[in-house]
């Protein structure tokens, strides 16, 4: 099954990155592009791509009336956004009004690919669930009625997966171990029960060479793998830092700068950021873990 992909951007440079990065990489066929917002929801309702890569702000219409008219009669379509924009009153409408990811400019190639995939994996589930029910139709007749449609919220994975991009690391090579992790320990809480189990972060990264031999037959060890979760835990402090020296109330920073890292640490990275200071700020891996799977149980 070859996805399909309509782009809404009105940054030519922009838009030329992601027909390539699309192309490129094999990811789909891109169908139409626009740098029209009302021109883009004609040209969506007819084309009817799977994935539509949208920018948040364009001339006329911006990308939130588009993803908004467009799911009211199509609900099929998934939406990408791409933008610069940090308002997390803005992202949150983003997501309200239906939209799968939001990536932040610029342009992250590697973000841009691991995003498109994970969607394309849920679009493709989606037509072979269709084609199943329309042959079922079509064996049952008019009097056919279809199974209940696959509950939407979002699995543990998603709910994962969705905090991971709002951080902005879904690109990262260590966001497989660290969803890996999170599952382990959601998987050895006691049924009943809310408490985390007792458990050293050495042990799971064993577990997951072990799982990554013999399921994939890949080689690794236990410090490549704390490499990547660290790497990756840094960059979101990152990204966190960033987010409140641009702006101290953005939503996603107030969220995690307590819940995931030590504030006094985020205060440290910002201060490194804004070259007051030469100490950067330091993540504690459990910390970054425990408050992702307390985030996500409380949704």
């Amino acid at each position: 099954m070859n996805t399909s992909f309509y782009i809404v951007e009105d940054d030519k440079v922009v838009q030329n990155i992601l027909k390539r990065i699309i192309e490129k990489n094999h990811l789909g066929d891109i169908i139409g592009y626009s740098n029209d917002g009302g021109q883009a929801i004609e040209d969506i309702k007819i084309l009817k791509p799977d994935i539509v890569l949208v920018d948040l702000l364009l001339p006329t219409v911006d990308g939130i009336k588009i993803v908004s008219k467009v799911k009211g009669t199509h609900e099929d379509v998934t939406f990408i956004m791409i933008s610069q924009v940090s308002s997390e009153e803005m992202i949150s409408k983003a997501y309200k009004n239906g939209i799968e990811f939001f990536i932040s400019k610029p342009i992250n190639v590697i973000e841009v690919i691991s995003v498109i995939e994970k969607i394309k994996e849920k679009v493709n589930m989606s037509k072979v669930i269709q084609s199943f029910e329309d042959a079922l139709k079509g064996i049952r007749g008019i009097d056919y009625v279809p199974v209940e449609k696959k509950n939407k919220e979002h699995s543990v994975e998603d709910k994962i997966e969705k905090v991971l991009a709002q951080l902005g690391i879904l690109g990262e090579a260590g966001v497989r171990d660290i969803i890996e992790i999170i599952l382990w320990i959601m998987n050895h809480i006691e049924e009943g029960k809310n408490n985390l189990p007792k458990y050293k972060l050495s042990q799971i990264y064993k577990y997951l060479c072990d799982k990554y031999s013999e399921e994939e037959g890949i080689a690794t060890n236990t410090s490549a793998i704390e490499q990547r979760v660290r790497r990756a835990s840094i960059k979101a402090l990152k990204n966190i830092a960033n987010m409140g020296i641009e702006n101290g109330e953005n939503e996603i920073f107030v969220k995690y700068s307590s819940t995931l890292f030590n504030f006094k640490e985020v205060r440290n990275q910002m201060n490194f950021g804004r070259g007051e200071s030469g100490q950067s700020g330091k993540v504690n891996i459990k910390k970054f873990i425990e408050g992702i799977i307390i985030d996500i149980k409380d949704e």
